[in-house]
């Protein structure tokens, strides 16, 4: 038993039966193709073989069809060998005086009409399939297109992992649908009685395990990209204190009125646990600043009030790639809201029985003169007291996401503002 590699490609249907037929004139014949491999064929030495004949016969609709033609075709001299995947069917001939399987060119494309709808339905099927793969992709570009850009800018490991997904994705598609553009398109040809050249492939023993290597790699390095963008990579490290924070920031306690005693609990210690300040870095944005701050405060009018200070901080290398980060910050903040009021209403029945997740909500596009864009986010949750705010701006090449939750809540916008500008200088 000997083994050869396919030279011609799949559509290439003059291709490979003069490759069956030089193989059998030189005493080999067919036994059986790869069902891994389309592109490699197992041959037997036969002296009966230099006599013989090979063609291909479409496949048409099902293996019941398969068997009624190659009994008809048995009768005409013509005896089934093989099957080449669900594409063709492998027939011999030992008679010199056997008709041919196909006249004409005419009558071979008509009998691939069904093979080409099997194809585009094939297309179709791996299409819906990318789709499903990449839905939550998708999805992001539809409700938040400049989400992803912004995430791309801030991590490096995600920006591969999207580029091995796409690159992934696209090598089961792309085949696909170019083999079966080819296939309609020599169909169009032998319609009209136009029998399209044969081109022998290079290399072509190689393409197939180089596609499979090539496949093996791209798993592999997709899980270690995986596994360091769970944990965080080398970009990521947490801050212990404030003293870290080498980024313009405010504190929780300089925007408290003067004379309040901040002390924290329990709850704000379990917070800032769950919530740890980080600093993190990537090739276009090799600032990114993260911190939390939260007590109670104690006003000196003897009000106890809870209070939160939530910044991330974020420096790019241009004023371009913040606007992107801008933008995307916007869109992804309020996704986050749009979660949670979806949350709240799932668990109306459950958990309490207020179906509405916000006192009141309100975004605006605010001009600020220290900055160069700003949204400010208002709201209050329903079951809270008192409004919360958030602010998305920029400063050149400077972008922050500051929420605010306290009795002022203009005061830290104010000091961060002058700060950035100090920093842009």
């Amino acid at each position: 038993m000997k083994k050869f590699w396919l030279p011609y490609s799949l559509w290439d249907i003059q291709g490979i039966e003069l490759w069956l037929n030089e193989l059998a004139a030189k005493g080999y014949e067919l036994k059986k193709f790869s069902k891994f491999w389309y592109g490699r064929a197992e041959f037997q030495p036969s002296e009966e073989a230099k006599h013989c004949r090979y063609r291909l016969d479409p496949i048409g609709k099902d293996e019941r069809e398969l068997r009624e033609r190659a009994a008809n075709y048995r009768e005409l001299g013509w005896r089934f060998v093989e099957q080449i995947g669900n594409l063709y069917a492998v027939y011999r001939c030992d008679d010199p005086e056997a008709p041919e399987l196909y006249t004409d060119p005419e009558s071979f494309g008509w009998a691939m009409k069904k093979l080409i709808r099997r194809q585009w339905l094939g297309v179709m099927v791996i299409l819906l399939w990318a789709c499903w793969l990449l839905r939550d992709l998708l999805g992001l570009l539809i409700t938040a297109p400049a989400v992803l850009p912004m995430r791309l800018i801030l991590q490096n490991e995600l920006a591969l992992l999207y580029l091995l997904l796409i690159t992934a994705v696209v090598s089961c598609v792309l085949p696909v649908f170019r083999r079966t553009v080819q296939f309609a398109r020599l169909r169009r040809g032998l319609v009209q009685g136009e029998v399209p050249p044969s081109r022998r492939l290079v290399c072509s023993q190689l393409r197939e395990p180089l596609s499979l290597l090539a496949g093996a790699a791209l798993i592999v390095v997709a899980l270690i990209l995986t596994f360091r963008y769970q944990l965080g990579g080398e970009n990521i490290r947490g801050l212990s204190d404030e003293s870290e924070w080498d980024f313009p920031h405010v504190t929780l306690s300089e925007i408290l009125p003067e004379g309040t005693e901040l002390k924290i609990r329990q709850e704000e210690e379990l917070y800032l646990y769950l919530n740890p300040s980080t600093f993190a870095h990537s090739w276009l944005a090799p600032e990114q600043y993260d911190t939390k701050q939260a007590g109670l405060a104690r006003l000196p009018n003897g009000v106890s009030r809870e209070a939160q200070l939530s910044l991330n901080y974020i420096k790019t290398r241009s004023p371009e790639l913040a606007e992107w980060v801008y933008t995307g910050k916007v869109q992804e903040w309020k996704q986050e809201m749009e979660e949670y009021r979806e949350n709240w209403e799932k668990n109306t029945p459950y958990i309490h029985n207020n179906a509405q997740a916000f006192a009141f909500f309100r975004e605006e596009d605010v001009t600020h003169s220290s900055l160069d864009q700003l949204t400010r986010f208002s709201y209050q949750f329903s079951d809270e007291n008192y409004p919360r705010a958030c602010y998305v701006g920029r400063l050149e090449n400077q972008v922050f996401v500051l929420s605010v939750r306290g009795p002022d809540l203009e005061t830290p916008l104010n000091l961060l503002a002058d700060r950035l500008a100090a920093e842009a200088v």
